[in-house]
């Protein structure tokens, strides 16, 4: 028997109309964009009973002889039914209520909401059971399964996404809801259901067709499409027996299918073709369908199940007698009674039979098997790639890009036109622009040379200089590519593409080089001609995301990588990345966390939790910069969001960097926390200050009683004036055991030292004619060539004479000074592994290089490393066509040239001439078998 549509009657006025029946399937109720709810004792009623409940009802919900209504105040307010008195209100949302929903099975309710979160409900009120608030979007829709397991919501931002409601977080996120920014100007709303008997299966509407899920795997069982369909599925719905699933289209088509084979029974086709915004199926379970449409008007299809609606509801036990039959493995014994097990007989119709190779469920024989039910563990969805400082595409005037040059904003019109504005913070880098954005953008990057803009379809790169005259360039992709990421500095324009791909520009258009990337890229950055691109190293976790970074520094012609993992907070994503201002590596994940990689000591280091400095459990931080000598982090404050408005333009705020340590309300943990973020951070910080503060931590832990933890401060520290100070305060304080054993500890680091720099020496003499050697190539030179420029401060040496405290010795004719300067002076020492070489070494000159007239003339017990060091400079200007490896030679040979002369002119009772030095310094090393004048002095390799 076909479907039979009912004449359609005005319900309500023009706008998103919603239709809900009441348990016992006698009555039918309706609201409206007019603000009535209208309760129906049938189609065919002509006086239904009407109530206002504001200026407009967008959703309706009965359940538990209570009715749910979405008021025009943005509140879920229950009534009584059928007196309708105010009954409480529910639930409250800061935006319009798109759906409330609810079965038979569970008490809650499931509320969706325009502020782009969704909760469940207790039907009493209180607080809410359970909020999704990751939405970047409206939520259009919700769903429950009857075991209050999993819940399902459709968002604007493109993404359905299936919750679990023990853990409180997603399971699976699938694209399939078209990009919308309003409710209102939603046509698919992606009305999924769940399975009521049992909850195994989730349908929902993608494009042309319904796809079934499976609950337990998530994986696709089955669709159901037909010819017929113009346009996408709007909305589907099971039946109360769960055999049976409608759905709509945005044209006004209803289509009814089996679940078990997959026939369409019929399609309906709307008179006058308007957009069916809601169904709902009569409880009683006799094929009964209503629906209403965006015109306000109700109608309702009979005979649904392919039988005649009248009989099926007029006798109950033939109605629960199909119900039984058609339940799913629940009833499979009463199934074999009725039917008999005539699995043996290959001419006997089997029911069990038909339907596993329907649903592809197991046969009798694997059945008979022991096979272990244990579900796999649901991982983490993998994260998208996207743009840093970037607001979702789907909004209308969105930011392509906020950093520290300036700001891109896009701004698109209903009539399908676009713009995109740039303003830069300093007008002296450039002016603003302002350009028709034809090719659909949607993707920018901004630094002080280049604008880069980028789109998915067609794949092509463009970009505009803004050196010169602001010439614009561009290239296309090869067709199978498709750009996901785009980021631009000032050496070096880069995309990634879904290819996995890293394609390098000049910031002029020259193809630079193309770099396989070893998984599905996340999000890009770049700092000079460094990139740094952040992918997915393996598949995510249970609650994480494994992701890592790659460092591409482009130098010339050469090309270098370092490869280093990116820690996120568990059960995060990845929400910004970038550089400070000085280039080092930042990472900021959606719970609040800002991290920074120190290069030079190849650790990630917590620096600035934003949620400290928010006020409401809902407020989020959009990160625009961070700077590392203000030591601030540049941020927006976004209240209810995760990104902010474009107008009124918002104001940036600047968060103090701060490293966690434990117990920072304490006076100790403050100084530790300063000294910790000045060694690792390029910090603009007076050298007095910092010696300060590791003199009052020192004072603490004299005054604490606890000697050990002072001097392991200064072992820690190692600077020779900070050591004085100390022993001064501890002489003061009475500690006298304390003063010795700061002065023992100087005398042994300057017997280190010495040690040191013998070895040193001799190490590098040895290695003198070697071809492939560099003294440049350390482990600092290292990093700098991978992030340039690298953060550690150039340091002049300090070489002078240092007050060296002695052990204080009871003196009965009076107190004697013990900090007078001795007559010998003692070279300063400087550890290269120091905590605080960065901040508590003093840049001093001496005044025995004043004395000096030849600036390359050794010091008085100065070895190579020290001489080298100090007149590299000099050097350079001298040979400036050397490479460093032959500059290190040069300068061993002309080290040991100076020291024979001196000692030859020592012993003959002559001073050396400066003429001389210069004449030697001055000859050219060069390959050729002519000798210099050095060559006398070179070692020769042993044949």
């Amino acid at each position: 028997m076909k479907i039979d549509s009912k004449p359609l009657r005005y319900a309500h006025a023009e706008g998103h109309t919603d239709v809900c029946y009441t348990e016992d399937g006698k009555n039918i109720i309706t609201c409206g964009h007019d603000g009535d709810v209208r309760i129906w004792l049938d189609i065919e009623d002509d006086d239904p009973t009407s109530h206002c409940v504001g200026e407009s009802a967008l959703a309706v919900c009965f359940k538990d002889k209570r009715l749910y209504v979405a008021t025009d105040n943005h509140a879920v307010q229950a009534y009584t039914f059928p007196a309708f008195d105010k009954d409480g209100i529910v639930t409250r949302f800061t935006a319009p209520v798109t759906q409330i929903k609810s079965t038979c099975k569970i008490e809650a309710l499931g509320c969706s909401s325009e502020n782009m979160e969704a909760k469940i409900c207790n039907l009493e009120g209180g607080a809410p059971l359970f909020v999704m608030s990751q939405h970047k979007g409206p939520v259009l829709s919700i769903a429950i399964c009857p075991h209050m397991k999993y819940a399902s919501t459709a968002c604007g931002d493109g993404v359905m996404r299936i919750w679990d409601i023990d853990i409180q977080n997603t399971v699976k996120e699938i694209t399939c809801v078209p990009k919308i920014n309003t409710f209102y100007a939603a046509k698919t709303l992606c009305r999924m259901d769940f399975e009521p008997a049992e909850g195994k299966y989730l349908a929902y509407p993608n494009n042309r067709e319904i796809v079934l899920l499976d609950c337990e795997s998530w994986n696709q069982r089955m669709t159901f499409t037909h010819s017929l369909i113009k346009c996408a599925l709007s909305q589907c719905l099971f039946s109360p027996c769960g055999q049976y699933i409608a759905g709509s289209t945005v044209a006004g088509q209803i289509a009814v299918w089996e679940v078990q084979t997959g026939t369409c029974l019929d399609i309906i086709e709307h008179p006058t073709s308007h957009n069916i915004s809601a169904m709902a199926w009569n409880p009683k379970g006799n094929g009964v369908l209503a629906y209403c449409d965006v015109a306000g008007q109700l109608g309702t299809l009979v005979n649904c199940y392919g039988k005649d609606s009248r009989k099926i509801g007029a006798d109950a036990d033939a109605m629960d007698e199909i119900e039984t039959v058609e339940r799913e493995d629940d009833n499979d014994d009463i199934i074999d009674n009725l039917i008999g097990n005539d699995s043996d007989d290959e001419n006997a119709i089997s029911l069990e039979k038909i339907k596993n190779e329907t649903l592809g469920l197991q046969t009798e024989q694997d059945e008979s098997r022991p096979q272990s039910r244990v579900a796999p563990p649901s991982t983490a969805p993998p994260q998208p790639p996207f743009q840093p400082s970037s607001t979702p595409t789907h909004l209308e005037h969105r930011y392509m890009c906020w950093n520290d040059i300036g700001i891109v904003r896009c701004h698109s019109l209903e009539n399908g036109e676009s713009s995109i504005d740039v303003e830069f913070h300093d007008t002296n880098v450039h002016h603003g622009i302002h350009l028709n954005n034809y090719l659909n953008h949607t993707m920018a990057s901004l630094s002080s040379t280049v604008l880069a803009l980028a789109c998915e379809t067609p794949s092509k790169l463009v970009c505009i200089s803004l050196v010169g005259s602001s010439k614009e360039w561009s290239v296309s992709l090869p067709d199978t590519e498709e750009i996901l990421c785009v980021t631009a500095a000032s050496g070096i324009v880069a995309c990634a593409t879904n290819a996995r791909l890293l394609r390098l520009f000049t910031p002029m258009g020259t193809q630079r080089q193309v770099i396989s990337l070893p998984g599905p890229v996340v999000c890009l950055a770049a700092y000079n001609t460094t990139v740094m691109a952040v992918y997915h190293k393996t598949e995510p976790g249970v609650s994480a995301q494994h992701l890592a970074m790659d460092i591409i520094a482009v130098n010339g012609r050469q090309v270098r990588c370092k490869t280093v993992p990116l820690p996120l907070t568990p059960s995060s994503k990845l929400s910004w990345l970038g550089t400070t201002d000085v280039g080092s590596p930042c990472a900021y994940d959606n719970t609040g966390i800002l991290r920074l990689y120190d290069v030079a000591s190849g650790v990630w280091m917590p620096i600035c939790d934003t949620s400290n400095h928010s006020r409401g459990t809902s407020d989020s931080w959009f990160v625009v910069s961070v700077s590392e000598p203000t030591q601030t982090v540049r941020a927006i404050l976004c209240r209810g969001t995760t990104f902010p408005l474009t107008a009124p333009k918002p104001i940036i705020n600047e968060l103090a960097i701060q490293i966690p340590l434990c117990e920072l309300d304490s006076e100790k943990s403050q100084y530790e926390e300063q000294l910790v973020r000045w060694a690792h951070t390029t910090a603009e910080v007076d050298v007095k200050n910092a010696r300060e503060t590791a003199l009052k931590l020192f004072a603490l832990a004299c005054r604490s009683e606890i000697e050990q933890r002072a001097i392991e401060l200064m072992e820690l520290l190692k600077d020779d004036r900070l050591l004085v100070l100390a022993a001064k305060y501890a002489s003061r304080s009475g500690r006298i055991h304390l003063a010795d054993k700061l002065s023992n500890l100087a005398d042994a680091w300057e017997k280190e030292a010495d040690k040191l720099n013998v070895a040193q020496n001799s190490h590098f003499q040895e290695l003198d004619t070697q071809e492939t050697y560099d003294v440049t190539s350390t482990e600092q030179d290292l990093n700098t060539s991978l992030i340039i420029p690298h953060k550690a401060k150039e340091k002049k040496i300090e070489s002078i004479a240092p007050i060296k405290p002695v052990p204080i010795k009871s003196s009965p004719g009076g107190v004697r000074n013990p900090f007078r300067k001795q007559q010998e002076t003692t070279k300063s020492v400087q550890s290269p592994l120091s905590l605080t070489d960065r901040t508590l070494v003093e840049v001093h000159s001496t005044d025995e290089l004043a004395e000096n007239t030849d600036p390359l003339k050794p010091l008085d017990g100065e070895t190579f490393v020290d001489w080298f060091s100090r007149n590299k400079q000099t050097l350079e200007q001298q040979h400036p066509e050397l490479t460093p490896s032959e500059l290190t030679r040069q300068g061993v040979r002309m080290f040991k040239s100076i020291q024979t002369k001196t000692n030859s002119n020592e012993t003959n009772g002559q001073k050396r001439k400066i003429d001389d030095v210069t004449e030697i310094s001055d000859a050219p090393v060069t390959s050729a078998p002519k000798q210099s004048k050095l060559s006398a002095f070179a070692f020769q390799k042993k044949s």
